[in-house]
């Protein structure tokens, strides 16, 4: 049933690259032989998808690229398409380039799912600044340092893989900071012609022997493409007892790769910190050395330069690269569940890294025994080294969190607006660094100053009230109650059935509203350990995602715990 549910979004995904593809040729005006000969590959490997994970037998599909770059060479483009745009030559040198009609594809393509105001502030302003021949890369260009943060954290990686689907090809995204650019606020950016084009174009030209070129690069660039993003480091990571455990040990890593705790598996729920760790370990490792060959990826992007690197008979390459590095960073790794070609693939790198003494680093939502559909050999190499888990943050790292933000994006952020937005955002660093940036987007756009009732009034939909006063034994009592057991039953060491149910819904319920950790919660219930509460929270969200029975039945549970 795992294999046909990722068959399954394996071939809705192929699906909707066709879709951007065919938004794209469209708006290129491809002839109906072209056009009809990429729908026909398209639904070829889409077949082939489906019945496999992946096939190595699928002929290369470099012809959409050659015919997309020969129909832009013979002025094949459609300038009525775009709602903005009257004349796409006159939007800047390079607007015909396959690279700039992807972004503009990509970018109408969020317009689509965002909302209006979104859009308008973050995605608007943006412009195609630059494109770099070899290895190919792009540069977005934003009006403002936090345009550019705010798209950097929250869309970077769908823009970057949306824009690698549509092309066929892997490339690399850059967002940049460009004051002169306008950016007038949300209101204005509404109604705002786009300007989505590039302005340059670099090509790399080859390197001959009789001419070596200059080193002309700072002492501090990075020689090798990595991915890694700059503004994650250790000194910016807000450390409390939730999270220093992890901490220490990925400083650790970062101090002697592949030496100590190799490998290092973090995991923890969404937003903790997890990807931030992962880029201050390669920050740390390239301020010692420059040179190094690090790479952070997320399972996703593995996934998708595999099927890559097999449509374009570059399996070699891909392994060269790969195997090649000196600290390989791997973000998200539960999305490569039931993926056997992935698995594979992944596995044999595993081993070859592991063997050459190079320090691998995986994050995942779940501890490597916990998650569906990952091969065995997989996770007993995943526990190799060190396992360490992200709890969600106490109230005073929450506000020292929303302090350090709030100095890193250079305003002022009162200390009672930074009180109410951690008391009442509490299990997730994502959420609390997103409250603020909207804070910070409405009083700039709306000139007004940062305050308790601004606050309130513009997170309204994030800010609202939470049961604080429910404890882990009222939660006991009420599940006790409700399956006619005894509270001594519930936190026994028994396993027959008709405990072991009751007790994953009264851990799930403890995870769910209160502030406890998972270790915290265990000691309650007869000194389990941590991975036994995670897998009981699992075991109940799954179960009420698909039978309505367990839904109510754990419905019902809460009201009688809050009175209602």
């Amino acid at each position: 049933m795992e294999k046909y549910f990722s068959d399954v979004a394996l071939v809705k995904s192929r699906l909707h690259t066709i879709t951007l593809r065919l938004q794209l040729f469209s708006r290129l005006h491809v002839v109906s032989k072209i056009f009809c000969g990429e729908i026909f590959k398209s639904a070829h490997m889409t077949n082939n998808f489906a019945a496999s994970e992946f096939d190595a037998t699928v002929p290369a599909n470099d012809g959409a690229a050659n015919n997309l770059q020969d129909a832009l060479s013979a002025g094949a483009v459609n300038s009525d398409v775009h709602p903005d745009s009257q004349d796409l030559a006159s939007q800047g040198p390079g607007a015909q380039d396959p690279v700039a009609q992807a972004w503009l594809v990509v970018k109408e393509s969020f317009q689509r799912t965002l909302k209006a105001e979104v859009f308008a502030a973050y995605f608007s302003p943006l412009i195609l600044s630059e494109i770099v021949d070899d290895p190919l890369c792009c540069s977005l260009a934003a009006p403002s340092k936090l345009v550019a943060n705010h798209v950097i954290d929250s869309f970077l990686p769908k823009i970057s893989t949306s824009l690698a689907n549509i092309l066929g090809l892997v490339i690399q995204v850059k967002v940049v900071v460009t004051p002169s650019l306008p950016n007038n606020g949300a209101e204005e950016a509404l109604h705002r012609p786009a300007t989505p084009f590039i302005v340059k174009r670099v090509k790399v030209a080859p390197v001959t022997n009789s001419t070596p070129p200059a080193d002309t690069s700072p002492a501090t660039e990075r020689s090798w493409e990595s991915l890694i993003n700059p503004r994650y480091t250790f000194a910016d990571f807000v450390v409390g007892n939730s999270n220093q455990f992890c901490h220490a040990a990925a400083m650790r890593v970062a101090e002697k790769p592949g030496q100590s705790y190799n490998p290092l598996f973090i995991y923890g729920g969404v937003g903790l910190g997890k990807t931030h760790l992962l880029h201050a370990i390669g920050n740390a490792v390239y301020e010692k050395n420059p040179n190094a060959k690090i790479l952070y990826m997320s399972s996703e992007t593995f996934t998708n330069e595999l099927i890559m690197a097999l449509r374009n008979a570059k399996m070699d390459e891909f392994k060269r690269r790969l195997r090649g590095i000196e600290v390989l960073l791997i973000d998200d790794i539960q999305f490569i569940a039931g993926k056997e070609r992935t698995q594979e693939e992944f596995f044999h790198t595993f081993n070859a890294l592991y063997s050459a003494k190079r320090q691998i680093v995986i994050t995942s939502d779940k501890i490597p025994t916990d998650i569906p559909g990952i091969e065995e050999r997989l996770q007993t190499r995943f526990s190799w080294g060190l396992t360490a888990d992200l709890q969600a943050p106490d109230f005073e790292t929450r506000v020292a969190i929303l302090k350090r933000k709030a100095q890193m994006e250079e305003f002022e952020l009162p200390e009672d607006v930074g009180h109410l937005i951690a008391e009442r955002i509490s299990s997730n660093v994502r959420e609390l660094e997103g409250a603020l940036t909207r804070l910070h987007a409405v009083s700039s756009i709306q000139s007004i100053p940062i305050s308790v009732e601004m606050a309130r009034g513009a997170l309204k939909h994030l800010l609202q009230p939470k049961v604080v006063n429910v404890s882990v034994d009222d939660i006991k009592k009420a599940v006790a109650q409700h399956f006619s057991l005894k509270v001594a039953e519930i936190i026994s060491k028994r396993r027959t059935k008709n405990l072991s149910f009751p007790r994953h819904i009264a851990m799930y319920l403890c995870r769910k509203h209160t502030t406890a950790s998972y270790p915290e919660i265990g000691e309650h219930f007869g000194g389990r350990d941590h991975s036994s509460v995670i897998h009981a929270a699992t075991v109940v969200s799954g179960k009420i995602a698909v039978d309505s029975s367990i839904k109510e039945l754990v419905a019902q549970i809460e009201k009688d715990l809050f009175g209602q």
